[in-house]
């Protein structure tokens, strides 16, 4: 029986690459680890006595979309921080934000867009699961650059309007990694008309909204974790 190519010609990931380019290199100095991101820090001290407390329930599998009285806690935390109310409902917990990322895209990416094959933009540099949820579903990446010439934040407005207009999915990393760039209030105004306009959606990938070097200070933007 033949077998789908779908997946086995999906390009190497970016960690392995990354492996093999530093296989036998020794550092000059102390190393800074910029791989798949595991934490370098210790847990709190709450943390350790909390989770023994509750050590009876890791002998089961929590409910796929989230225990209930997590689900509040996140849309209790969610008025909160941003005085918007976005009810247990609309809320699906996650792994990570790169699974949300991904099937997301798989969920919602049409196999086709105004009669022609769809489009998925990706800022560059991205982060690696864009691109790969764009060959998942047979899209084409478009890579947009983000860099200092547009402020590190990729300019969705300046593309062509014939490929906005097969645009499925637009990408957007706020503060963006690596670079830092946080997209005010305006750039996501304009975003969403454009999105509008062309009838995409916007798949905000915000999982570092809530780091500070310094103090906590009041964020000017409006969502975080991964919003469609």
């Amino acid at each position: 029986m033949a077998q789908s190519e779908r997946f086995s010609n999906l390009p190497e990931y970016a960690f392995p690459r990354l492996r093999n380019l530093l296989s036998g290199l020794e550092p000059g100095g102390d190393p800074v680890v910029m791989t798949i991101g595991e934490p370098r820090h210790a847990l709190p001290d709450f943390v350790a006595p909390v989770m023994a407390q509750s050590i009876a329930e890791f002998g089961k599998y929590p409910p796929n979309e989230g225990a209930p009285e997590l689900l509040q806690a996140i849309s209790d935390w969610i008025g909160r921080r941003h005085a918007i109310a976005v009810p247990p409902a609309q809320i699906s917990t996650l792994n990570g934000s790169r699974e949300g990322l991904f099937n997301a895209a798989l969920a919602l990416c049409p196999q086709d867009k105004n009669g022609a094959r769809p489009a998925i933009l990706v800022p560059n540099p991205f982060y690696q699961v864009y691109a790969v949820a764009a060959a998942a579903v047979d899209a084409d990446a478009v890579f947009v650059p983000a860099t200092a010439a547009t402020g590190h934040l990729p300019d969705f407005a300046g593309l062509a309007p014939e490929l906005l207009d097969r645009t499925a999915i637009a990408y957007l990393c706020s503060p963006a990694n690596p670079q830092g760039a946080v997209a005010d209030v305006d750039y996501l105004e304009h975003l969403i008309e454009l999105a509008e306009r062309h009838d995409f959606l916007i798949f905000s990938d915000e999982c570092y909204s809530e780091i500070y070097r310094d103090t906590l200070r009041q964020a000017p933007w409006p969502w975080r974790a991964v919003w469609v």
